[in-house]
């Protein structure tokens, strides 16, 4: 899923590319990698929004925005191709990592209300080898 988020993601923030002549603004070649290189940060950042594991989004992500360069400009920008999606690799792994500190706070919380004595029902610690309150050991039950 993060794959296509990418590839549909950066032409959609490449239209204004295609609309600078035509609003009679400058159409520079640093405006347009700026722009360019923005566009596709946001569409991996926004792609990896979807995925929890850093790595996966960040190679997903690559690859969408390369595939998505080398297939819409020709074969000779491939260097550009591999800037674009290393951008867009990059922000999709920035969207992933910021999501993935949510998902474990989630999953400790639910793994610390979980974790009882099952003699007295008592709240006990993570690393806790005896309850204590009723001092019965936690080896057995958890």
């Amino acid at each position: 899923m993060t794959l296509f988020e990418t590839a549909i993601f950066a032409p959609l923030l490449c239209i204004p590319l295609l609309l600078f002549p035509y609003l009679g603004l400058p159409f520079e070649f640093e405006i347009t990698l700026f722009w360019g290189v923005a566009a596709f940060a946001i569409a991996g950042g926004l792609a990896g929004r979807s995925g929890i594991f850093a790595l996966a989004a960040f190679a997903l992500t690559f690859l969408g925005g390369f595939v998505f360069f080398g297939l819409a400009f020709s074969a000779a920008n491939l260097l550009f191709a591999l800037i674009h999606g290393l951008v867009a690799g990059v922000g999709g792994w920035g969207s992933a990592k910021r999501h993935i500190v949510k998902f474990k706070a989630e999953v400790l919380l639910e793994n610390e209300e979980k974790r009882r004595c099952k003699m007295c029902g008592v709240r006990v610690g993570l690393w806790a080898k005896k309850c204590w309150s009723c001092r019965a050991s936690l080896a057995r039950y958890t």
